[in-house]
Parts: structure tokens; C-alpha cells; sequence
């Protein structure tokens, strides 16, 4: 696989509906998750900057698990829509 493969996967995982939750407050900072990938967090100091920094932890995270031979990648997990 080329590197631009590579990264095409990962996009392509990472554009998947992984639920993301983002806590905290303007003082203490926010913390971002992707609880369907374990261990899967960062934070930042604004709202707005969460997300982003979730972005790229989860990058991170989908091609550490691309590259441990036989490391499963998670599938997001089904949202009920009321």
C-alpha cells in the first residue's frame, strides 16, 4: 500500500459516524473522545479547537491500529434516530 493509499483509508475511516463527545468548560479546557475507539482523546483550550485536535488524535489512532498487524479497527456504532 503507498503512503497516499494509506491516507485515503484512513480519511475514509475517520469520515465514518464515530460518535464524538466533547466535555468541559472556557476555564478548565474541553476534552474530546471518540469512545469507539479506545483510548482515543485530546483536548483543547476552546470549543471550537476540540474537535479539530479530535481530528487528528483520531488519525493518529486509526493508523496505529492499521499498523499493528491484526489490530481490528472498531466500526461506529448504530445511532437511533427518534
Amino acid at each position: 500500500m503507498t503512503d497516499s493509499e494509506r491516507e485515503r483509508l484512513i480519511q475514509e475511516i475517520v469520515a465514518r459516524p464515530y460518535r464524538k463527545v466533547i466535555s468541559g468548560d472556557d476555564v478548565d479546557g474541553y476534552l474530546a473522545e471518540a469512545p469507539e475507539l479506545p483510548g482515543c482523546f485530546t483536548a483543547g483550550e476552546t470549543v471550537e479547537e476540540a474537535p479539530a485536535m479530535l481530528q487528528d488524535a483520531m488519525e493518529g489512532w486509526i493508523e496505529g491500529a492499521m499498523t499493528l498487524a491484526g489490530e481490528p479497527i472498531p466500526e461506529p456504532h448504530a445511532v437511533a434516530v427518534a
